[in-house]
C-alpha cells in the first residue's frame, strides 16, 4: 500500500463519517446526538488530510527524473564485476544509507486489505443494538443507591401531570420510579411506553426494553419492562403501549422485574434515536 492508497483510505474514513450524520441519522445508532458535531469536523479533518497526503504524493512522483526511478538491470549489475557488488554506488548489496538495496518505500499488496472495512462501512452500516443485546445481557440496570433520607426528587412527565392525565415515560423513568418512588406515585396512574419487544425465552411474556446509553452503544444498559397479558410481538418490533404499574408487594428495591399491565399497544415505526 503506498501513500496514495494511505490517502485514499483517510478520504474514505473521512467520507463514512460525514454520510453518516450530515444527510442521515445513522450516527445515532451508535452515539448520542451530541457527538455529531465532532463526527462531523472529525470527518472534514480525515478528508482534507487524506486529499493533502494524495496531491503530494502524485507532485512527488511527478517531480522525480524517470533515471531516478528506473532500477539497475541484471546486466548492469553484471557489468559491475563479481566479488565487487557495486552497482550505481551500491557496495556489498547495500545502498550509502545502509539499505539491502530492496525498496521498503510500499507496503505488501496484502495491506491493501485494510480497505475493506472501511467500504464495508457504505455497504453495510451496523444496525442499533436491539433485542440480542438485550437477550445477551446478565441483566438489566440495576437501582441506584438507597436515599436513607427518603426524599427522592423525580424530574419527569408524571411530577406535573393531573391525576388523570396519561403520563407519557421513557422506559428509563418508568423502571427508576419502579424501585425507588417510596410514596408509589406510579399506583394506579395510566402510563405510556415506548420501546422495542423482547421475547423473554426462560419465562413467561415478553419485555418492552429500551438502552439507555451514556455516550456511545458501548455502555448502554438495559432498562425492559414485563408484558404478560398480551402475545408477544415480532422480536425488535417496536410499540406504544398505555396501561398501567403492577404494583408489587414488600420493598422495592426487592423487585427484579418490573411488570405492566396493559390496556392498548400499538406497533410504530423505529424511532430516528433508538436509545434514551
Amino acid at each position: 500500500m503506498n501513500r496514495i492508497a494511505q490517502g485514499l483510505t483517510l478520504v474514505l474514513l473521512g467520507a463514512a463519517a460525514l454520510t453518516s450524520t450530515v444527510p442521515t441519522d445513522l450516527y445515532l445508532n451508535w452515539v448520542k446526538a451530541g457527538f455529531g458535531p465532532f463526527l462531523i469536523a472529525a470527518g472534514v479533518v480525515m478528508v482534507v488530510l487524506g486529499l493533502l497526503v494524495i496531491v503530494a504524493e502524485v507532485r512527488g512522483e511527478a517531480d522525480v527524473p524517470d533515471e531516478e526511478r528506473a532500477a539497475p538491470t541484471t546486466a548492469e549489475m553484471d557489468a559491475s564485476g563479481p566479488g565487487t557488488g557495486e552497482v550505481h554506488g551500491h557496495a556489498g548489496g547495500h545502498d550509502e544509507h545502509g539499505g539491502d538495496g530492496h525498496d521498503h518505500s510500499r507496503a505488501p499488496w496484502v495491506a491493501w486489505l485494510l480497505l475493506f472495512p472501511v467500504l464495508a462501512v457504505f455497504v453495510v452500516a451496523p444496525p442499533a443494538l436491539g433485542s440480542y443485546t438485550v437477550e445477551s445481557t446478565s441483566g438489566s440496570a440495576g437501582p441506584p443507591p438507597r436515599d436513607e433520607s427518603g426524599d427522592s426528587k423525580f424530574n419527569d412527565a408524571l411530577s406535573e401531570a393531573a391525576p388523570s392525565e396519561t403520563v407519557r415515560l421513557d422506559i428509563q423513568e418508568f423502571v427508576m420510579r419502579a424501585w425507588v418512588d417510596e410514596d408509589r406515585e406510579m399506583a394506579d396512574r395510566e402510563i405510556e411506553l415506548t420501546g422495542f419487544a423482547v421475547p423473554n425465552e426462560e419465562g413467561e411474556g415478553w419485555y418492552l426494553a429500551r438502552l439507555q446509553m451514556a455516550c456511545c452503544a458501548a455502555d448502554a444498559v438495559v432498562n425492559k419492562v414485563l408484558i404478560t397479558d398480551q402475545p408477544a410481538p415480532e422480536a425488535d418490533s417496536w410499540w406504544t403501549i398505555r396501561g398501567t404499574w403492577v404494583e408489587p408487594e414488600g420493598d422495592l428495591y426487592d423487585v427484579s422485574e418490573h411488570e405492566f399491565a396493559t390496556e392498548a399497544m400499538e406497533e410504530v415505526t423505529d424511532p430516528p434515536d433508538p436509545y434514551e
